[in-house]
């Protein structure tokens, strides 16, 4: 598993964060929904990254995440990351404002 955290200003405002990865995964014909980490707190955070994961899904994108939040994705990730189902997974964190 690799956790990439993204810290700063979007830039214009038009643009998200994560746009140069969503970018790089459209190119290759993938496309993946955000998750907008305000909707959930840090436990249901946890959980809505394991069901996308034990789903199939590589590459999961999350918008606005707390300090808090990403302080618990990367204590979970030091749980789980030798669990097969997490091998080749990459989990793309960015930091609300």
């Amino acid at each position: 598993m690799q956790i990439q955290v993204f810290m700063g200003n979007a830039g214009d405002g038009n643009t998200n964060k994560l746009q140069t990865v969503i970018d790089q995964l459209q190119a290759l014909g993938h496309t993946q929904p955000m998750i907008q980490a305000g909707a959930y707190g840090e436990e249901g955070l946890l959980q809505i990254l394991e069901v996308r994961a034990a789903g199939g899904q590589r590459d999961i994108l999350v918008n606005d995440c707390s300090r808090q939040q990403i302080l618990r994705v990367l204590e979970w990730q030091s749980c789980v990351e030798h669990e097969p189902v997490f091998d080749d997974l990459v989990i793309h964190l960015a930091r609300k404002d």
